[in-house]
């Protein structure tokens, strides 16, 4: 649990050393003594879990967790209120504003260190399910639905600050006469080899994606198409380069790409996607093996 990050929101010094004596060894601590500051820093840090005290001096804890769930990029967040306020209705009122779990102070160390635990076992398990939902499994690469939503975020981020942004079709050439040469698992390695020549030759910032079949799509982000292209044909020649072997007889294979820069007036991600389709139609109708733009 090392990559995980814990965020204590308490006002007492004494409470936060007590808290972080508990759960240290479950990830990285880091500390607020109010609310606002609490909140800046959930936004800074997206940490796995938060543990929030009610009484605070400026914001009071149930804002605070009342604030982190409707915010779009916090609400996922696990918060466990804490409070030393007697009944049951401190208790009742945070997990109605969505709080996951409650704890009482003082605090018993074996408690809290208990649903801590319990907490980011849950957080891992849902980053799981969610990096099994948006990954392909042949290849290891985004699916399409990932692909999808990333590329929406990106036209939304370029209408917000007015970047460039490209997106790219990439089929491999005539991958069905492969599959008939040599079989589907060799077919499937060659998709294989291909995805991971793609993750290592575009940028960290650059999303592939699997679209269906052997078509795949890329997103380069604050890219303009020339640069782009340039990324794009590096691309195509290392997947050229790749060298495969069945029973001894050695072949390779090559893929085509169309590219287009998207537009001011694309609605949705679709249009750009079309025209980068477009110009992937036109690579393979006038010999395939190379990069066009759109």
């Amino acid at each position: 649990m090392s990559n995980k990050t814990i965020l204590i929101v308490e006002d007492s010094e004494t409470m936060r050393e007590m808290l972080k004596a508990t759960i240290s060894s479950f990830g990285d601590i880091i500390e607020a003594e109010n609310g606002k500051t609490g909140l800046e820093l959930a936004l800074k840090h997206l940490p796995s879990l938060i543990l929030l005290d009610v009484v605070l001096p400026d914001i009071d804890g149930f804002k605070v967790c009342k604030g982190l769930k409707k915010d779009e990029r916090t609400k996922h967040i696990p918060v466990i209120v804490m409070t030393g306020m007697e009944g049951a209705k401190p208790e009742i009122q945070g997990l109605n504003l969505g709080a996951a779990d409650f704890v009482r102070k003082p605090f018993e160390t074996a408690v809290v260190r208990a649903r801590v635990n319990t907490q980011l076992d849950l957080v891992t398990a849902r980053e799981e399910l969610l990096h099994m939902a948006s990954i392909d499994p042949l290849t290891n690469c985004f699916n399409r639905r990932h692909f999808m939503n990333a590329a929406d975020m990106e036209l939304s981020r370029r209408k917000r600050h007015s970047h460039s942004v490209v997106v790219a079709m990439l089929d491999v050439d005539k991958f069905k006469m492969i599959n008939d040469t040599y079989g589907h698992d060799v077919g499937d390695l060659v998709l294989q080899e291909i995805v991971e020549s793609c993750k290592d030759t575009v940028r960290y910032e650059d999303t592939v994606g699997r679209m269906g079949g052997e078509e795949f799509a890329i997103l380069l982000p604050e890219a303009e198409a020339n640069g782009a292209y340039t990324v794009l044909e590096r691309v195509r020649e290392n997947i050229a380069a790749l060298e495969f072997e069945h029973r001894g007889h050695p072949f390779s294979v090559t893929v085509s790409i169309g590219l287009s820069e998207v537009d001011y007036s694309d609605i949705a991600i679709d249009s750009a996607l079309k025209r980068a389709d477009e110009a992937l139609y036109e690579a393979k109708r006038s010999g395939r093996d190379q990069v066009l733009i759109n």
